[in-house]
């Protein structure tokens, strides 16, 4: 992981730590733009920031990250666990007292009915991240407090992947009666009960007041409010809205900054995320390696990064891990994958031989990508350029977020613009995306290969405790990723978040996919 000074928030324009200091004050509903609506109400199956920003405050989890001392781990449902000595068993101990949105107690087999349904999905249920908790052997319940996770072998991501926001506490009463409840009804035990949603409008929800963290939530209620582009900071700056929890452009910071004064408070911090190439593998020629390598190289990154870094926050060259993260490529380690050498014009060289020698040097095809705001139109063009530079004249075809996913997910796709990011930047998670489709089944891996070589090598480096074993274990698994190419990374980004200075209890933390509970937000104003 980045070191701890990294990971704290780079910046406050104006001293948004002093509100640490304040006594919160009880009310109000806070108003947050959100970019699109969620695809899914079912958190075991979402992909997107999209579906975190709309479920988390309505539900619970075993851990959480400290948003004041991360990456600090701390208990949500959990009040203390243990780990074993060999690694191998972990023990939870439950809060007393935490009762569910329809009233009925939260116990041990609401935590192990979860967990069983996101590691062995019943029939019809789709669990993205059924491979992350593959090293669980067995969940047990020795007594309506305790939960026992016993693992096959010691894991060096398990107790982040305890603390995934994607790993939401459902009802096991529910999940017996119906398997697909979540997808249905949003019914958790977190600090806001669902109140209602209107199509392309709001969502909204409501004070939860058996809450188990006493005294909150301080906020009556929230609201997300549906809109893009220009039409975000406007609304900001113009008090319609009171925050935007995901992140803004360098000039729209800028704007703000200047035209709100103390009204506006920026966060900065890095952004465990990257936006990358997806090539879909069981489509001709996609399935050739050499056009997907070509397509790579005709890319210069270096060449464009510091124009990047002027207009959008997604601007940082890297592999598949986040650059300047503790187990991530370096410099030079970097410099030998395809598409990251230092001479351009040598790269595009390689890539029209490429494409040449798969009998396509005239490629056709549509690029997919996303309407949202930037990074997606932005990074779109480039790549567009970029291709034009070989000779390649392709199209775009920018959807709404939930039509993203569709698409992906069905496979109905040439290439696309593809987010690659997880709640933090421990390996384990974020290369799970890239597992085989059967071990990672879209809309993760939306590139849609079977590769056991490269299965093999992320349980191996997942399975080394030690740091330099792992380390080459994640270069021999990013060195068969860039030979493959099933996927190429473009950018790696930065966060810039803005909201109203009235809003208080809340940190930017380095994903937009954590922190979104806001149990602990509240207005001064």
């Amino acid at each position: 992981m980045r070191t701890a000074a990294a990971f704290a928030i780079l910046a406050s324009v104006f001293a948004a730590q002093a509100a640490t200091a304040q006594t919160p004050k009880r009310g109000g509903e806070l108003r947050a733009a959100i970019t699109a609506e969620t695809d899914t109400t079912d958190c075991h199956a979402g992909v997107s920031f999209t579906t975190v920003h709309h479920l988390a405050p309505h539900y619970s989890f075993l851990l959480k990250h400290d948003q004041d001392r991360f990456p600090t781990i701390k208990g949500d449902l959990a009040e203390s666990w243990t780990v074993s000595a060999d690694g191998r068993v972990y023990t939870f101990r439950l809060r007393d007292g935490v009762v569910f949105h329809d009233g009925t107690p939260l116990t041990a087999a609401d935590v192990k009915a979860s967990y069983d349904r996101i590691r062995n999905p019943p029939q019809g249920v789709n669990s993205i991240r059924r491979a992350n908790l593959a090293p669980i052997e067995t969940v047990e319940t020795p007594d309506p407090r305790t939960v026992v996770f016993r693992l096959r072998a010691p894991d060096s991501a398990m107790l982040t992947e305890f603390a995934s926001p994607w790993n939401c506490i459902y009802s096991a009463a529910k999940l017996a009666a119906d398997p697909l409840y979540p997808a249905k009804e949003v019914m958790g035990s977190g600090p806001f009960v669902f109140a209602s949603r209107t199509p392309g409008d709001h969502w909204a929800g409501k004070r939860f007041d058996r809450y188990f963290q006493a005294g909150m939530p301080y906020l009556d209620g929230f609201r997300l409010i549906y809109m893009t582009g220009p039409a975000i900071p406007n609304a900001l700056q113009g008090g319609a809205i009171d925050a935007e929890f995901r992140f803004l452009t360098p000039a729209q910071r800028n704007r703000l900054v200047e035209t709100m004064g103390n009204r506006v408070t920026v966060q900065e911090a890095p952004l465990s995320s990257a936006i990358v190439l997806a090539f879909n593998t069981e489509k001709p020629p996609f399935n050739d390696p050499r056009v997907r390598k070509a397509l790579s190289m005709a890319i210069d990154r270096r060449g464009v990064v510091e124009s990047m870094k002027r207009v959008t926050n997604t601007n940082m060259i890297g592999g598949f891990l986040p650059p300047g993260s503790a187990f991530a490529a370096t410099a030079r380690e970097l410099e030998a994958f395809p598409g990251f050498g230092n001479s351009a014009d040598a790269n595009r060289a390689e890539a029209r031989r490429l494409l040449a020698e798969a009998g396509v040097p005239n490629l056709s095809f549509k690029l997919l990508n996303r309407n949202a705001q930037d990074p997606w139109a932005t990074l779109g063009i480039f790549v567009l350029d970029q291709w034009r530079r070989i000779g390649l004249q392709i199209e775009q075809n920018a959807v709404d977020v939930p039509t993203h996913v569709n698409l992906t997910t069905s496979g109905n796709f040439d290439v696309t613009l593809d987010s690659h990011s997880d709640y933090i930047d421990e390996p384990s998670l974020l290369l799970a995306k890239f597992l085989s489709v059967d071990r990672a089944p879209p809309p993760r891996n939306v590139a849609r290969y079977t590769d056991r070589e490269l299965d093999a090598l992320y349980d191996r480096q997942r399975g080394e405790i030690d740091p330099a074993a792992r380390r080459a274990s994640l270069r021999a698994l990013e060195a068969r990723l860039f030979e493959r190419s099933y996927y190429t990374p473009l950018f790696w980004g930065e966060r810039l978040t803005l909201h109203s200075s009235a809003v208080k209890g809340w940190k930017a933390l380095p994903s937009h996919f954590l922190n979104q509970s806001l149990a602990e937000v509240w207005l001064d104003r």
